[in-house]
């Protein structure tokens, strides 16, 4: 009795099992079917799909596509990817809300080319207007060994390629609200790296790094250069009015708690810190190309201007090295003048915060004497008020002649012990003083041809300069300068002629210290 109803058990059992088992058959018929129809519809879109082999699981709502290739009809994106695996599809959403939902998402070893085309505002709006954007809901998608290559609008031009990216980005939405912001979906946390970038930056210059290693709470960024395309002689030669020759290479650049993303009608980029490590950069411009007239800002309306809201708290450069020379004369070889050693500090970088930029440097001039330069702004500041302050200490002054001698033809000598200023100002003109504690300075006008001294110019000018700081107590020589600023030049050329209008003052003045100083 008890074998027969173990025996009935069992063929129920079977029964069942296989029952179950012709339903998860014809389901899984059916839902590759489906999946194919849905394929299908898609590409008599505007999506071309192809695919050597699809597998799927109905039970785990998993879909595999082998060697794919996908392009639209107009040319401006493509695809090729080994294996494309969508798994944990979500029928119940599916089904009922007519939006997508999966727990992973990966492609293998997918190549990306995109071509930007010209944006047509009304045809887009009209498109975008059209019924409520489907809901995506990715919770995981992965990138491993991907490549991108983006090209200039209608040419093939190379704007952006990256190879090597790995990269895996958590719960992703994209719906009706999302498809309106500048990044059309939000995302959780990510990692990401790579092995190469390239990034065209205009007809001038380039971006290139080696290696980005990337996630929410920190990242690193190696050997990163940005680079003018073309040589000295061979830029000169395409330009119609002046432009920098630029060669930055930064050894290493170090991010922590980057946030970005969209922030109503704009995007948001917010940094905790970014250090530069061993920061090298030359800069060469060649003097003989007529000036670039066009109103320069300065950095508090170049920050007010960005089309981004950016919150940087701090920013640090360790031992760097910046050198700047001008080609003036066709037959001259032009000089650098050269800060080494260089650490600087900027904090409370904003473009629609609150409160000053502060910016703080640490320098060596000519390898020689010790530079510090502090300067404050706030870039809500719609007069561009700014203030800057700034030392000088045991500077042989011989050590800047070369530079001197192919700018000004002109040399100096003696040693400045001490110099200290103080400059305030706005977009238009600027004010300040300085003292000096200096030995046996002297100017020296040079011919014409830079073959020896002008005795008669050099006789003059040091007439009315004094050989040593010897007017205050102290041993300082005191001087004031008022300057108003060229528009068509940079705030370093500013700085600079506030400089020397204070030197010239307190070398020839009567170096004595002003009430008001």
């Amino acid at each position: 009795m008890l074998n027969k109803k173990r025996s009935t058990r069992i063929r129920i059992w079977l029964w069942a099992m296989g029952i179950l088992t012709v339903l998860g058959i014809i389901a899984q018929i059916i839902f590759t079917h489906k999946v194919k129809r849905a394929l299908a519809k898609e590409s008599s879109t505007g999506i071309q799909l192809h695919y050597d082999k699809i597998s799927t699981n109905v039970l785990a709502g998993r879909i595999s596509l082998q060697n794919v290739t996908a392009s639209d009809s107009g040319n401006t994106f493509g695809l090729v990817a080994k294996n494309i695996t969508a798994s944990g599809l979500g029928y119940i959403a599916l089904l009922k809300n007519n939006g997508v939902t999966l727990s992973e998402l990966r492609l293998e070893e997918p190549f990306f080319t995109y071509r930007k085309k010209e944006h047509k505002t009304d045809s887009m709006s009209k498109k975008n207007g059209k019924g409520p954007s489907p809901k995506v809901d990715i919770q995981k998608l992965i990138i491993n060994k991907g490549r991108l290559k983006q090209f200039h609008t209608d040419s093939d031009s190379l704007q952006l390629h990256i190879e090597g990216i790995d990269l895996q980005l958590e719960d992703i939405l994209m719906d009706g609200t999302t498809s309106r912001q500048k990044i059309p979906f939000t995302y959780g946390e990510y990692t990401l790296n790579t092995q190469q970038l390239y990034c065209d930056l205009g007809p001038f210059e380039f971006l290139r790094l080696q290696q980005l290693q990337l996630n929410a709470n920190e990242g690193q960024v190696h050997h990163l250069e940005l680079k003018s395309k073309y040589g000295k002689q061979e830029l000169s030669k395409k330009l119609v009015v002046e432009h920098d020759h630029y060669d930055l290479t930064i050894d290493t650049l170090r991010l922590e708690q980057l946030n970005f993303g969209p922030k109503d009608s704009t995007l948001q980029l917010r940094l905790a810190q970014l250090q530069l490590e061993r920061p090298i950069f030359h800069v060469y411009r060649d003097k003989l190309i007529p000036d670039d007239t066009t109103h320069k800002k300065l950095y508090n309306q170049a920050l007010r201007d960005l089309d981004l809201d950016l919150q940087v708290d701090s920013i640090g450069v360790t031992d760097g090295t910046i050198t700047y020379e001008e080609r003036l004369e066709i037959d001259v070889d032009p000089e650098s003048v050269k800060f080494t050693d260089l650490d600087a500090t900027i904090t409370n970088l904003h473009s629609q915060g609150s409160g000053s930029v502060n910016v703080e440097t640490h320098s060596q001039l000519m390898g020689n004497g010790r530079l510090e330069l502090d300067w404050s702004f706030d870039p809500q500041n719609t007069s561009n008020d700014f203030l800057a302050t700034g030392s000088l200490s045991d500077f042989d002054s011989a050590e800047i002649n070369p530079f001197l001698k192919t700018n000004l033809t002109a040399e100096v000598s003696g040693s400045v012990n001490q110099l200290y200023f103080t400059m305030s100002g706005n977009e238009l003109k600027s004010s300040g003083d300085m003292k000096m504690n200096y030995d046996q300075f002297e100017f020296k006008v040079l011919r014409k041809d830079r073959s020896g001294v002008n005795k008669v110019l050099t006789a003059v000018v040091n007439i009315f300069a004094r050989k040593n700081s010897d007017t205050d107590a102290d041993g300082y020589r005191h001087g004031t300068f008022e300057v108003e600023r060229n528009t068509d030049k940079s705030f370093f050329n500013y700085l600079w002629i506030n400089v020397k209008a204070g030197l010239v003052d307190t070398v020839t003045g009567n170096g004595k210290k002003k009430r008001n100083q």
